[in-house]
């Protein structure tokens, strides 16, 4: 039986291109409420490679989770569905998949590492027994051998004398151990896609840096492909080689990293990275810090249908037919989308 790697496994073979492992299409998850139905996710589509990582960026409250949690088959049935669009994995449709036969997808083949540790581990269960059982569900390992893996998957995400680790509670950790101890249970099986919702929210920046590093080292020894959910577009930077910009549950634009860096098309994108704090060089000489720039508005309600452009009423690019008609996501550039129906004005004005 083919387990995790250990320390001293060869690199993984570069992505081919082309190679698709995971396959969102038109995705559409709606939340029933007595206000009224709320389109959490409305229309995302999107591929991933084999090896790849992707993030999704975006505010709060724009589909970012959702779409994971969507794509895991996680959404509580009580509250919310997939209401159309199609998600497969290794050609394999999931969202009418039976329940039975995703329990065998889901945290072995697709792993998910959730935003807030604390509360995604059970607190009354030894860390070490939380690995443990992925291991004996999907590896069908005896407790013997799962507890020695899961021992092996502490070392393998840092974390110092594991086998004492792996017999203490979490609340007994620290934030950042307990995000590498969701890292550990994420990767035990081997997954082909590893989904990461903002990973590294609660913690400092020290330690941050060090979970997007062990993120990126085990990606580079397994192959594993990532879908990175974050708002900070410093991480993206760092990490990614594409980005999808959502807003109001849509994907507003894609690109390469280095193309929506030097490029970005949207009103919205540009607004991101206009808020990012900088200090500029007349700034740096005299101590004064520049005002940071912020998105006017609000996020529009998702429990309205929106007939135009989501951003339309916080955009300074906004003219009459961005509020009546909604913009097709169409290249402007090579491998650049962006649904914008003022691009060539917004790209043609200096930031």
């Amino acid at each position: 039986m083919t387990l995790l790697a250990t320390a001293d496994t060869e690199p993984a073979p570069a992505p081919a291109s082309g190679d698709v492992i995971l396959s969102v299409r038109d995705l559409r998850t709606q939340f029933f409420t007595r206000d009224g139905t709320v389109r959490a996710v409305d229309g995302l589509s999107y591929d991933l490679e084999r090896g790849e990582t992707l993030c999704i960026v975006g505010e709060s409250g724009c589909g970012k989770s959702v779409s994971a949690l969507s794509v895991m088959r996680l959404i509580p049935e009580d509250a919310g569905r997939i209401v159309g669009g199609s998600v497969t994995f290794e050609g394999t449709e999931l969202t009418d998949m039976p329940e039975h036969e995703m329990r065998r997808i889901r945290g072995n083949r697709i792993s998910m590492i959730f935003q807030e540790p604390m509360t995604s581990l059970n607190p009354v269960f030894t860390v070490g027994e939380q690995i443990a059982e992925s291991l004996r569900i999907h590896q069908g390992l005896g407790g013997h051998a799962a507890a020695e893996r899961a021992v092996e998957m502490l070392s393998l995400v840092k974390i110092a004398d594991p086998r004492r680790r792996a017999g203490e509670y979490p609340h007994q950790l620290s934030g950042g151990m307990r995000q590498r101890v969701m890292i550990a249970i994420a990767l035990a099986c081997n997954p082909k896609v590893l989904i990461a919702d903002e990973p590294t929210t609660a913690l400092d920046v020290t330690i941050q840096a060090q979970i997007l590093n062990l993120m990126l080292e085990l990606k580079e020894r397994l192959g594993t492909a990532i879908v990175l959910i974050t708002h900070d577009l410093g991480v993206v930077a760092e990490t990614a080689q594409r980005v999808i910009v959502m807003y109001a549950g849509r994907k507003v634009e894609e690109a390469s990293v280095e193309e929506l860096f030097r490029h970005p098309l949207h009103p919205y994108t540009r607004g991101l990275m206009g808020s990012i704090p900088r200090r500029s060089a007349t700034g740096r000489r005299s101590g004064v810090r520049g005002r940071l720039q912020e998105i006017p508005g609000i996020v529009p309600s998702l429990r309205e249908e929106i007939p135009g452009c989501a951003f339309a009423p916080r955009c300074s690019f906004a003219g009459e037919r961005c509020s009546r008609e909604k913009p097709p996501l169409e290249p402007h550039r090579p491998a650049h989308l962006a649904a914008c129906w003022e691009v060539a004005r917004v790209a043609a004005t200096p930031r």
